[in-house]
């Protein structure tokens, strides 16, 4: 386990130093979606005021849907960012976000099927957990109610153990939540960093999913929690600090207010989402390399030549030991 976390955290650091080397060349790929997305949330704003309720349900979900591939080319982009800034090699937004039309549409049905999949285990998981600790938690309402007449101090330690009830299940669903996310964009990535037909991809993602999955839970769930930690920090600071001069003058009602609002939440969102498909793109070559043991071919091949001139083998000459993998 200590290894294990070891290595977790070593990989999300290399992550935050690639982001941080090339800083603006991720958050323009990031800042590509901004303007349509900026655009949308205001119209939907500014019509939401003035149409009924029931047409404005309808309008979001096609505001969502025709968003859909854009969010694919942006999480697509990010991630051959990162592995083109792992490789040493500059940043190109053009390049970038150069990923072709039917693989794009590749990496979105596979999104859906899998984003499907993974609801049904993760809310399976989450009644499983969850449910004991609501009961638990019904069972400690039940005896505060009998005991704070009796004894006030016992009382209150069963509101803490309560408390903390709370807090540990709302964590664990953020980590189930944000582990899902993580682990799509993490399956993704055969369509990103490799040339396979669909079927390939898709096999080629779920046989790299379940590899050491224990430890791909692990880098899910700590960059997870990463992100939502530092996520709403920063959007926080952002959407509620830029706008309020705005709200302060035309009010809350203000249809410019709310949607200068929507833009700040979009900005802070522009600097928080590239870690994330940084670090799925940073794993899944990892893991790539350790299954395909591309690794252990290389120090085969620096063993040979330190050990062999170029001639030996057709000579006859043919070694008795191999390197041992460390």
């Amino acid at each position: 386990m200590s290894e294990t976390l070891q290595s977790t955290l070593a990989l999300l650091d290399e992550g935050l130093s690639l982001y941080r080397r090339n800083f603006v060349a991720f958050v323009l790929i990031a800042a590509s979606w901004f303007v349509p997305v900026a655009c949308v949330a205001g119209l939907v704003i500014a019509l939401g005021s003035r149409l009924d309720s029931a047409i404005v349900v309808p309008l979001v979900l096609l505001a969502v849907l025709l968003l859909f591939p854009l969010l694919i080319y942006l999480i697509g982009g990010l991630s051959r960012a990162a592995v083109t800034a792992a490789a040493g090699q500059r940043v190109r937004f053009r390049e970038a976000l150069a990923i072709h039309p039917a693989r794009a549409a590749g990496m979105g049905c596979f999104s859906i099927i899998y984003y499907i999949i993974a609801q049904v285990v993760s809310s399976t998981l989450s009644l499983i957990c969850i449910c004991p600790l609501y009961f638990f938690g019904f069972l400690v309402i039940g005896g505060v109610a009998n005991v704070t007449s009796a004894s006030g101090p016992l009382a209150t330690l069963i509101m803490a153990v309560f408390g903390l009830i709370f807090v540990g299940v709302y964590i664990f669903a953020l980590i189930v939540g944000g582990a899902t996310y993580s682990s799509l964009i993490y399956g993704i990535q055969p369509w990103v960093q490799e040339a396979r037909p669909f079927g390939e991809s898709m096999q080629r993602s779920f046989e790299l999913i379940g590899y050491r999955f224990g430890r791909n839970l692990v880098v899910w769930g700590l960059a997870a929690l990463l992100v939502a930690a530092v996520g709403l920090t920063v959007t926080l600071a952002i959407g509620l600090l830029l706008p309020l001069p705005l709200t302060f003058v035309l009010g809350t009602e203000s249809s410019i207010a709310q949607a200068v609002s929507a833009s700040a939440w979009l900005i802070g969102f522009v600097f928080v989402l590239p870690p994330l498909p940084i670090w799925m793109a940073l794993l899944y070559q990892r893991n790539r390399a350790e299954r395909d043991g591309v690794e252990l071919d290389a120090r085969v091949q620096a063993w040979w030549q330190a050990h062999f001139a170029p001639g030996d083998l057709h000579a006859g000459t043919i070694p008795h030991t191999i390197p041992q993998a460390q």
